[in-house]
């Protein structure tokens, strides 16, 4: 008989491809991201119908400060996108493990003219929830990314439940 082994936990990982105005790749990023404390809640109050799903977003912002699990906020937010989710699948993510749900959340900020600068160096995932509370899923740290008015971001979170 073959034990069986639970795989739990949740991770993320943040794709960033950086795009100018012709739609060729300037940059590629891949990062890993932490799960907040405010996260991992909302997705137990989801679970137990004790609040419903509102608008998906994701948020990038200015501070490289480091991810903490008591996050609730950027810490410095610039810009913020509706998100889809192109994909939701189970999948075995390793040799050998049970099947994990992998879903893709992606989001684009458009190029936006003209204006200054923004180094971005944060990125989450927002869920604004039916009783108008807004919860900082997770959140991410990266060198600074300078986005300039004529660069498009495409943020795809691949999250792995």
């Amino acid at each position: 008989m073959t034990a069986l082994r639970e795989v739990n936990g949740l991770a993320g990982v943040l794709g960033i491809v950086v795009r100018d105005l012709d739609g060729r790749i300037v940059e590629e990023r891949r990062v890993n991201n932490l799960i907040t404390t405010a996260g991992r809640q909302v997705l137990a109050q989801l679970m137990t119908g004790a609040v419903a799903p509102g608008r998906l977003q994701i948020a990038v912002g200015g501070s490289g400060q480091p991810a903490s699990p008591d996050d609730v906020g950027l810490h410095k937010p610039l810009d913020v996108a509706e998100a889809s989710v192109p994909s939701l699948e189970a999948k075995a993510i390793g040799d050998g493990e049970l099947p994990r749900v992998l879903a893709k959340v992606q989001a684009t900020l458009p190029a936006r003219g003209g204006g200054d600068v923004q180094e971005l160096q944060e990125a989450g995932i927002v869920l604004s929830l039916s009783n108008e509370q807004s919860v900082l899923y997770n959140r991410v740290t990266f060198p600074p990314i300078n986005r300039s008015g004529n660069l498009e971001l495409t943020l795809t979170w691949e999250v792995i439940f």
